[in-house]
């Protein structure tokens, strides 16, 4: 017991530190020379700006803001006046501009980072699609905390007329509640379509079991606690084309035999349906990498066009 303790303390300090690198630089400083890495913290920072992979972000923890470039290299930190204005001048040195008017945002799943859709940014923007790949600290609040802060970054995009979005897994249920309070939306947005991906529609059953232990409640912090059945439960309907993609074997057993029915390993099936999407598909995927399954990548690109997945006839 006294080494498990130990153990629990240790991974307690990594986590800790992990998540506030950085966390401590609040004088202004304009980098625009000799940029320099960024050493971690990725949910304690929120994506609040972005053009064409550049990205003004905010920590949620110091109130302060830096700027990166396309390889994650801060140029600028400090005050949201001082960053905004060297991005602005960076744009227009640079000419930074979207690929496409039509954007397609893709949201990571719990504890998860942007780099999880590196292979499907890739595929999209060889589609011609302009793609934003965001960053939020999905531990750190509520989904209706990550959609109030994803519904800012869409009210200040320039150079984008149409919006569509793909999620995995807790992503999905930000994206929902983004959408359901679609009067609040940006007016100059036209909305497209969306794809969720092992998406916990109905909450995660493995979730509501895992919730009062204290490493769940390290790792995924308040965002585990949204994903739970009864916090699924309180999200509206959403009317937009949505698409969902599911993770499984096809058969009753699925990957993780503690669960009940088919599964990805972490969300059942049965938990991905949601009443208004459009379609629904499940593919023989696993949950943590199912964003990288060909299948997967082919059938969301195919109903960002035409707003089904591929039947048997097509």
């Amino acid at each position: 017991m006294k080494r498990f303790l130990m153990l629990i303390g240790i991974l307690a300090q990594f986590f800790w530190i992990m998540q506030n690198a950085e966390a401590t630089s609040f004088t202004n400083r304009v980098l625009r020379e000799m940029p320099v890495q960024t050493l971690g913290g990725r949910q304690v920072w929120g994506d609040v700006y972005a053009i064409s992979d550049w990205r003004l972000q905010h920590n949620i923890l110091t109130d302060h803001y830096r700027l990166l470039d396309t390889k994650d290299r801060v140029h600028c930190s400090g005050s949201y006046k001082v960053c905004k204005s060297a991005i602005d001048e960076i744009a227009d040195q640079q000419m930074l501009a979207w690929q496409s008017e039509h954007l397609v945002v893709l949201v990571h799943g719990l504890a998860r980072t942007k780099g999880s859709f590196r292979i499907l940014k890739q595929e999209l923007k060889e589609e011609g699609y302009a793609v934003l790949s965001v960053s939020y600290p999905s531990t750190k609040g509520s989904a209706e905390d990550h959609a109030k802060r994803l519904q800012g970054l869409l009210t200040g995009l320039k150079g984008i007329s149409r919006v569509s979005f793909v999620t995995h897994s807790y992503g999905g249920l930000v994206v929902r509640s983004l959408l359901s309070n679609h009067p609040q939306f940006p007016k100059h947005l036209a909305i497209n379509a969306a794809v969720l991906l092992a998406p916990p529609n109905q909450g995660s059953v493995l979730a509501e079991k895992l919730q009062h232990f204290f490493l769940y409640q390290l790792i995924g912090g308040q965002g585990g606690q949204s994903v739970t059945p009864r916090a699924a439960q309180n999200l509206q309907a959403v009317s937009i084309p949505i698409g969902v993609i599911a993770g499984g074997t096809g058969n009753k057993i699925g990957f993780n035999p503690v669960l009940p029915g088919d599964d990805d390993g972490i969300v059942r099936v049965a938990e991905t349906y949601l009443k208004e999407a459009k379609d629904h598909k499940v593919i023989k995927a696993s949950h943590t990498f199912i964003m990288n399954n060909q299948q997967v990548i082919e059938e969301t690109k195919r109903f960002l066009v035409s707003h089904h997945f591929k039947k048997i006839s097509d």
